[in-house]
Order: C-alpha cells, then structure tokens, then sequence
C-alpha cells in the first residue's frame, strides 16, 4: 500500500494540495520521531535537574546576594552621588563608578586605605604606587581617593608599557 506522500505524488487519491504539503513537511522533519525525541527530552531533563539544582541555583543566589549587596553600598552613598551630579555630569558619572568600584573592593577583598588623610585636599601630591601584575588594586585606590578626596590621579607609566600589544 503506497503512503500518503506517494499518493499525492502519483495522484490516485483526491488529497488536497495543502494536505501534501503538510505531509511532506511532516516526513521532512521526522515527526514521526517526535515520541522518541521527546522521552529523550525528559532523560536531559532528568540527568541535568540536579546539577541546575546544585551548581546554578548557588550561583543565581550569590549574584543576587552579590547585587544587594553592591546596591545598598551605592545608596549609603546617594546623598554624595546627588550632589556630584547636580553639578557637573561627568563628576556624577566618576563618583557613581568609583562608588561600585569601591563596593567590589569591599565586598570581595576587604580593601582598606590606610593614610588617606596626608593626600592634600589641593594642591600637587606624588603617590609611588606599585600594584603588581594585575592593576585592579590601583583601580581601588583610584575610587578611594576620588570618593573621599574629590581628586582624580593622573598615572606615570614606562614606555614599555605602551608598546605591548592589547
């Protein structure tokens, strides 16, 4: 017995032409599989629950800890946050950035400044700093000195530095 597509192919039954075409989209793209692919499905589903469930889910949680966290370091700073940014935009752009970089400092590594104090308010001050191979701690220190001292550090750097490549 010939099946429905050889049917509409040769055309002995009276099968309409939409009919056809959605028998052939069907053998196309193996519906008739579909029960297989769907019990294969539930066998994913099954296998991976525990691990989402395990592993995803803290890390879903940290993050949203992480986040809080990091939010309600942002509003302890809100009053200073307004005032730089009624004044000039870019200053409450700056103040809102190391605002956050100060809150991953302290969240993450507890980094403190001791000494801040003996920076000028105005006036030149030069700061030799060494940060090691990795500058984020200088970026710490830049958030620092620009939340409490309202300054921003201009960096000195070798030559060397500005031929490796990235």
């Amino acid at each position: 017995m010939p099946s429905g597509n050889d049917s509409c192919m040769r055309g002995q039954e009276s099968v309409g032409y939409f009919s056809c075409l959605i028998g052939l989209w069907e053998e196309w793209i193996g519906l008739g599989n579909l029960e297989d692919y769907l019990n294969y499905l539930d066998y994913l589903v099954w296998v991976f629950t525990p691990l989402v469930i395990v592993f995803i889910l803290p890390l879903f949680i940290l993050l949203f800890l992480y986040l809080s966290i990091l939010f309600l370091h942002v509003y302890k700073r809100k009053n200073e946050l307004k005032e730089a940014y009624s004044n000039n935009p870019w200053d409450g752009a700056r103040k809102t950035l190391a605002t956050l970089w100060d809150g991953h400092a302290t969240i993450w590594h507890g980094y403190e400044i001791h000494g801040l104090e003996k920076i000028p308010d105005k006036g030149p001050a030069l700061i030799v700093y060494y940060h090691g191979a990795i500058p984020i701690d200088y970026y710490y220190f830049l958030a620092n000195v620009i939340i409490h001292k309202g300054r921003t550090c201009h960096s000195v750097a070798d030559h060397f530095l500005f031929k490796l490549p990235g």
